[in-house]
């Protein structure tokens, strides 16, 4: 399947965009790409995100890094840190951003042996799948290179919170469970058509109940003013 993500960033990060890219829903929804957000260095990032950042700890290993937003940051702040995304453009565009710890790899089967201290995942991506058993998967993937006493700070968005219900039909149609929806979408760029991606948004109490089976406690959930929440969950 063609890179569009992997072509998008690239292309941006080299100053020759000849199109701008757009997300299509899988109802036909378009709307266009946040470059620049990819980008974004700390004092841009969310209020959210900022919080996240404050549950980091020790070596970190950044999973859907992307062109190495939150991995430069990490960096900067002193942790030994390794970046994966399944973007070859992207990890490319990270390494030429100076990151030498970047590989191109999938949340569900990383082929990593090493484990580190905190595991973080950024932009929603915990939620890979359209399953409860997806989740379950990555869930127990993420544990499996944490350290013993290591943890997973991720955020998600809140099916059944108020912000997210502006679109009921479209949610509704793909509802799993009750507090667990999904979202698909996909990257186009430049003739380019990039893979579906599915994207599910859980409950606080979903995600909780998902994360016991997998050997996760949840330490902490930091709520926003909208939907999209993070948790902390210890091993």
């Amino acid at each position: 399947m063609a890179d569009a993500f992997g072509r998008m960033v690239e292309d941006f990060h080299h100053g020759r965009l000849v199109e701008r890219p757009v997300y299509r829903r899988d109802d036909g929804h378009v709307s266009e790409a946040h470059l620049a957000g990819y980008f974004a260095d700390y004092n841009d990032w969310s209020d959210l995100e900022k919080r996240m950042a404050e549950r980091v700890s020790g070596s970190v290993l950044d999973v859907g890094c992307g062109v190495g937003r939150t991995t430069l940051w990490a960096r900067r702040e002193g942790h030994a840190v390794c970046g994966v995304d399944r973007s070859p453009g992207a990890i490319r565009v990270a390494r030429e951003r100076g990151i030498e710890r970047a590989a191109v790899g999938d949340m569900t089967a990383l082929g990593i042996d090493t484990g580190f201290d905190t595991v973080l995942v950024v932009g929603k991506q915990l939620g890979l799948g359209r399953s409860r058993a997806a989740l379950r998967g990555t869930l127990a993937e993420l544990a499996r290179v944490t350290e013993p006493g290591g943890r997973l700070v991720a955020d998600l968005n809140d099916p059944t919170h108020p912000d997210a219900r502006a679109e009921p039909e479209y949610l509704n149609e793909r509802t799993v469970e009750e507090g667990l929806t999904y979202r698909r979408f996909r990257v186009e760029y430049d003739g380019l058509v990039g893979p579906w991606i599915d994207l599910l948004m859980t409950s606080p109490a979903t995600l909780r109940g998902v994360a016991e089976e997998t050997g996760w406690t949840v330490e902490a959930v930091v709520e926003s003013e909208t939907s999209a929440y993070a948790v902390v969950l210890g091993r």
